[in-house]
């Protein structure tokens, strides 16, 4: 039996894909020990792994608040300098057989570098490639709008990597990569035919497809529409809320009999904000996202991966109007597999809005489209695959 140690960070799209795969590993005799953030504690006890918090005072709350890139670096930065004391001191102590960290939590590869413990990176987003920022104008304004605003965090994120490297005599840059960590296996929770540039990966990266767990414990919401209207589902996630004008634009855009429209405007928005809502809408702080799925025609999304994921596997094409540049490479690769089209955010208007989902609608490349992409999902091989991929590793470095 192999003890594994699981370094995480208390947002649901980076635990939630790697739920049922942390469960296989206890099922096939693993001990897992899951670090995360309270709130996610009973459902990492659900799989059978052991839970534990991070020791120390930072709680995360102040990461992932913002879309530029160099400021999320110098917040996971922080983040690294807060735990890695206790997380070496722990590992240290303890030596599990191996190691899974997800991208953005450098501590565990920081951890595994430094006392040679193999390690497994988990991807809930697609691994980056700086040549996806050549591959479509409006991918590359993203990019770059998302590193301006970052020169006095650049200094900071500087200053932080620095003396990260100096505090714990760190060898090699890789160790303190903030965006995107990666490890000796790599587990990949999408599919290599939506990776842009995927002869760019090697097999170190499995490509396993999406993760999404069904039995998730929703209240249920009634759907109102009448058998002539197209259901229009839109939403923005959990971690990077849309601005009020947004939503507005979607009220504009939508008040019309031929929709009916329920929007998910998330915990920071209070509906009543808004101003008038047109009868056709249902207007919620929150929705069960799998059941409006299964029965919307169209998902205006900010393009985060898991929204993503789940739309396809429902089949459900999408507008997107991606708030960071990872949603903006999810965004041209939707519109570029024909699974819905990109709008930029700061261009966005109510006549805009209407009029790419009236394409959408009616374009007869979407559905094959989709079809396609959720084919690749399904061929990836799932929990299965990763598995497979993590017991080989296990093999190899004499574990079993």
């Amino acid at each position: 039996m192999a003890r594994a140690w699981f370094f995480n960070i208390p947002f649901h799209g980076h635990i939630n894909p790697t739920l049922p795969l942390v469960r296989e590993l206890v099922s096939q005799g693993d001990n897992v020990t899951y670090f995360a953030g309270p709130r996610f504690e009973e459902k990492i006890r659900a799989t059978g792994a052991e839970y534990r918090e991070y020791a120390g005072p930072y709680t995360f709350e102040q990461s992932r608040t913002v879309a530029h890139a160099v400021h999320q670096g110098s917040q996971v930065a922080e983040a690294t300098s807060a735990l890695l004391p206790h997380v070496l001191e722990s590992v240290a102590e303890e030596l599990p057989d191996y190691l899974l960290f997800d991208m953005s939590a450098p501590w565990g590869n920081i951890a595994s570098q430094r006392y040679s413990i193999p390690a497994v990176a988990s991807f809930p987003h697609l691994p980056f490639n700086w040549r996806t920022l050549l591959s479509d104008p409006r991918v590359f304004r993203k990019g770059w709008d998302s590193l301006k605003p970052g020169r006095g965090h650049y200094r900071e994120l500087q200053r932080r990597t620095r003396n990260l490297a100096k505090d714990h005599k760190l060898r090699k840059a890789r160790e303190v990569n903030v965006l995107s960590s990666s490890a000796e296996l790599n587990i990949v929770f999408s599919s290599r035919y939506f990776q842009p540039y995927q002869e760019s990966y090697d097999n170190t990266y499995q490509f396993v497809g999406p993760v999404i767990d069904t039995k998730r414990p929703d209240e249920p919401l009634e759907i109102r529409r009448d058998s002539e209207q197209s259901l229009i589902y839109i939403a923005v996630g959990t971690v990077y809320q849309a601005n009020i004008t947004f939503f507005r634009h979607c009220l504009e855009a939508f008040d019309d009999d031929r929709f009916a429209v329920i929007m998910s405007v998330g915990r920071a928005v209070d509906p009543a904000t808004l101003g008038s809502i047109p009868v056709n809408f249902t207007v919620a702080q929150y929705v069960p996202q799998l059941a409006v799925l299964e029965e919307a025609d169209l998902f205006i999304t900010h393009g985060g991966m898991n929204s993503i994921n789940e739309a396809v596997m429902a089949l459900v094409p999408m507008v997107v109007v991606p708030n960071t540049i990872e949603q903006a490479v999810n965004a041209s690769r939707v519109e570029q597999l024909h699974g819905g089209r990109y709008l930029e955010p700061d261009r966005l208007t109510a006549e805009k809005l209407l009029r790419a989902t009236e394409e959408v609608l009616a374009d007869p490349l979407v559905p094959p489209g989709l079809e396609l992409i959720r084919q690749s999902f399904l061929d990836a091989g799932g929990v299965e695959q990763a598995v497979i991929a993590i017991q080989d590793l296990k093999l190899r470095h004499g574990l079993d």
